[in-house]
């Protein structure tokens, strides 16, 4: 008799999953301005500024004895660690359920790299290095916003809060040690935000399983068990 009720149960949670998706339609709207803000933003500090005459400071260490510390914190969110961190997200995706929560994290890392290496690349000469946005500042506020996407409610304010440590001290290293400035970490900034906001628009549309967890934190790693046997 338990057997069978699990596999009701099992049942009925698939057809809710496959059936039901949660959107919400002001937040999609939302999301989609805050896309349109970032792109206008990032225009106006990269073209219409430099445009009027407006000369962004140079970079400088303000803390010469931290160049080295913080050079090596940067290096910290290479390729190899960046690619390690990105696997892990889609393992919680899938032990989570969502649908769509790889293509979003992998969309949100790859579009937000890339778009920083589009950027640097035209821009270079129009504005001063520093002002352009981190490729290594990137990848650690993308993975970061990445992990929003995919974490539990339960953990979801542990995420934010770490990660906006980690990422002001990441921005920190880079603006003390010389690597960047303040106008950097802002342009950087609006990039991530930009596809932060798109593939959360994304996720809107994926069934999520913050219900199930709900009731019993550990539902969605039984259910992934069960098939498995």
């Amino acid at each position: 008799m338990s057997s069978d009720t699990d596999s009701m149960e099992l049942v009925e949670l698939e057809e809710h999953s496959a059936t039901e998706t949660f959107v919400d339609p002001h937040g999609t709207l939302a999301r989609l301005v805050v896309v349109a803000a970032s792109v206008l933003a990032s225009i106006l500090v990269l073209v219409v500024v430099p445009a009027l005459g407006v000369t962004y400071p140079y970079s400088r260490a303000f803390v010469p004895s931290l160049t080295i510390p913080s050079e090596t914190l940067l290096r910290a969110f290479g390729l190899t660690p960046v690619l390690t961190a990105v696997a892990a997200l889609t393992v919680v995706a899938l032990i989570r359920k969502l649908p769509y929560g790889i293509g979003a994290v992998i969309t949100l890392v790859v579009g937000a790299s890339l778009t920083t290496a589009a950027v640097r690349a035209w821009a270079n000469g129009w504005v001063p290095a520093s002002a352009l946005p981190n490729g290594n500042l990137t990848a650690c506020l993308a993975l970061i916003s990445a992990a929003t996407l995919v974490a539990s409610p339960r953990f979801l304010p542990m995420v934010w809060g770490l990660g906006t440590v980690a990422a002001v001290t990441v921005a920190g290293a880079a603006v003390i040690g010389g690597t960047g400035s303040i106008v950097g970490v802002v342009t950087t900034a609006l990039i991530v935000l930009g596809w932060w906001a798109g593939s959360s628009t994304v996720m809107l549309f994926s069934p999520i399983a913050a219900e199930r967890e709900a009731q019993n934190p550990f539902d969605t790693a039984a259910l992934a068990l069960r098939r498995m046997r």
